[in-house]
């Protein structure tokens, strides 16, 4: 059985994002190439769900 929780921290972003183009680098059908992390889109979703909550907070002063 596999188990796995989508976090990481803002401190490791940079660190997953460097290793994000480096797994960009390997052969097509290397078994490592696929994104796991999807960093990208984590950090997406962190900046969107903070900026509706500033949004909120704006909104209701």
């Amino acid at each position: 059985m596999k188990v796995a929780l989508d976090f990481v921290s803002p401190e490791n972003v940079g660190e997953c994002l460097r290793l994000t183009e480096e797994f960009r680098l390997l052969p097509k059908n290397h078994r490592a190439k696929e994104d796991k992390l999807e960093v990208k889109k984590m950090t997406l979703y962190a900046v969107s769900n903070a900026v509706r909550q500033v949004k909120e907070l704006v909104d209701s002063q």
